[in-house]
């Protein structure tokens, strides 16, 4: 795995992204966290995320290992924080639906997912902040968060699936654009 690197996705990659976005929702359901058990994500959901270009996945020869979304702002879900962000404009981006595959858990995947999305970031001069949030059962991806160096916000209340909203934990991370780094 010393070959690894970032790259957008393309619709080629759209088994691989699915089969890792459901070993992410079994791995929840193990811990018995309710989060991604309804219908979300979904393959509507991924195949949009592809298709505007926002799809990163972290590679290893052909295997991906991870993925996540990263989406420019306005972020409908971060229009309203029960607190405050550290960006107070639409200078971020958003990093949405994260997982790693379950073949490589526990090989800090997630660290190395964040940190590529980082470096990829720090080559657009006018982002200041990347916001994430997560479910509040959700200790494993809270502790990934702040080990990557995000601070926690407050919370925002998001759609968990076509019924039920949820107020996750919020973060944000400033760039080396931001005023606060």
């Amino acid at each position: 795995m010393e070959d690894m690197y970032l790259h957008r996705a393309e619709m080629k990659d759209l088994p691989q992204i699915e089969s890792i976005i459901q070993d992410g929702k079994r791995h929840l359901a193990a811990q018995h966290i309710d989060q991604w058990q309804g219908g979300y994500p979904n393959t509507r959901v991924l195949v949009d995320d592809i298709q505007n270009g926002h799809t990163m996945v972290l590679v290893d020869d052909y295997d991906i290992l991870g993925t996540a979304a990263v989406i420019p702002a306005p972020d409908q879900s971060y229009q309203v924080i029960d607190g405050d962000w550290l960006t107070h404009d639409e200078t971020y981006v958003a990093i949405h639906r994260v997982a790693v595959s379950a073949n490589h858990r526990g090989q800090g995947l997630s660290g190395k997912l964040f940190d590529a999305i980082f470096n990829e970031i720090e080559q657009h001069k006018s982002v200041k902040g990347v916001r994430i949030d997560t479910h509040p059962e959700n200790k494993g991806m809270q502790h990934v968060i702040k080990k990557a160096g995000f601070t926690e916000t407050g919370r925002v209340e998001v759609l968990a699936d076509e019924d039920t909203m949820v107020q996750d934990f919020a973060y944000e991370k400033l760039t080396n654009a931001g005023t606060l780094v």
